[in-house]
């Protein structure tokens, strides 16, 4: 019978490395709240006690909902827009020559734009945020999927065709394959960028959820509850990652790993 022992290893070394990581920023943030004072930077034990009481009246659960929906929703839509497009860039030559420009441009249009325009075409409310996502994560998506697309062996794809693969199976088998090394990352960068820049539109245009709830902290210059919303919206962002991306990089790592070691029972 196999049995693999290689692979935990790796996998719990990460998470002891992680843990060190976030030990050490723990200690930065309190050093930082005693030598600037509670003024500049609250302790970590006031804002442990907002979080609570955040969580306890009820104010987060809804909050971090509302940012959630804002943020997938958006990233989700420009990513699948981004995706769709770079693949067809890479078959058709054209259509990535063309795209390329204007991707380009729209990824360096800077979100606080985004965010004025669609106050201006969607109006106060969560329909801006969604919208200033999904026009950040298009870019992302298409010029990682244009590149793999760009990268990937083409006589594969001219062995499949020869011998009359369907179409679907070649796109399985093939091309997914060879974009994941460029879409799983990407799919991070996206991730991570959806929830800053659905946190800032909710600021900027009064939409429920952390960006509302960190505006009302701002108004009451509440230092501790600003940082707990701050650190609730981050934790949302570490789960999203580990229950959308985690298994994607798992599995693609498993793919690349060396065979098991094994042992017969």
């Amino acid at each position: 019978m196999a049995v693999p022992v290689r692979p935990l290893f790796p996998a719990l070394r990460s998470a002891i490395w992680g843990m060190a990581g976030l030990l050490a920023l723990a200690g930065a943030w309190q050093w930082g709240a005693v030598a600037f004072g509670p003024f500049v930077l609250p302790s970590l034990a006031e804002t442990g006690e907002a979080v609570v009481r955040l969580v306890a009246t009820g104010k987060a659960g809804p909050a971090l909902l509302a940012t959630l929906v804002h943020a997938l929703a958006g990233c989700a839509a420009g990513g699948a827009a981004g995706f769709l497009l770079g693949v067809a860039g890479g078959l058709a030559l054209p259509v990535g020559a063309m795209s390329y420009p204007v991707f380009t441009a729209l990824l360096g249009t800077p979100p606080i734009a985004w965010v004025v325009l669609a106050l201006l075409w969607f109006g106060p409310g969560g329909g801006a945020a969604t919208f200033t996502v999904a026009i950040t994560a298009a870019p992302i998506l298409f010029i990682a999927t244009l590149q793999g697309m760009r990268s990937r062996d083409r006589g594969l794809a001219e062995m499949a065709q020869l011998y009359r693969a369907p179409a679907f199976m070649r796109f399985a088998d093939l091309v997914l394959p060879a974009l994941a090394d460029f879409l799983i990352p990407a799919l991070a960068t996206a991730l991570a960028f959806s929830f800053k820049v659905a946190v800032m539109a909710e600021v900027l245009s009064g939409a429920d959820g952390v960006g509302g709830g960190l505006a009302t902290a701002r108004s009451h210059f509440d230092l501790p509850e600003t940082m707990a919303w701050i650190v609730l919206a981050i934790a949302v962002l570490i789960i999203a990652d580990a229950l959308l991306l985690a298994p994607l990089r798992r599995r693609r790592a498993g793919r690349g790993a060396p065979a098991p070691l094994s042992a017969e029972a």
